[in-house]
């Protein structure tokens, strides 16, 4: 097993993301609202270190919030999944486009 993030931006595609989920039969996924580093760096203004951030943060709106859905699928089902995802979001390696990893479950209970 396997739990998928999806780390999002464009918060309009989450319903979208989670109807092609369960449209490719990949169920309980969850979405939080989520906050990027220059979000949080931009609330503290009074660090000297402040501007290179800023800088090596370039591109990104540090005050739009994101959207970050997880769900845990079996590992036949990984691809799927990332089929589902990519099909709504389009290629994730476009700047700001999202990020989409995998992290091994070790264990899980309250799992069908």
């Amino acid at each position: 097993m396997q739990l998928l993030f999806l780390v999002i931006k464009r918060v309009e595609l989450v319903d979208e993301v989670m109807h092609a989920l369960a449209a490719a039969g990949i169920r309980g996924g969850t979405c939080i609202d989520s906050v990027g580093m220059a979000k949080s760096i931009s609330d503290m203004d009074n660090l000297p270190m402040i501007g290179v951030l800023r800088a090596m943060l370039s591109g990104e709106d540090p005050n739009q919030k994101g959207k970050t859905i997880f769900v845990a699928v079996d590992d036949a089902q990984v691809q799927v999944a990332r089929d589902a995802i990519v099909s709504v979001t389009g290629d994730l390696s476009k700047p700001n486009a999202g990020v989409l990893f995998g992290v091994p479950i070790t264990f899980a209970e309250g799992i069908k």
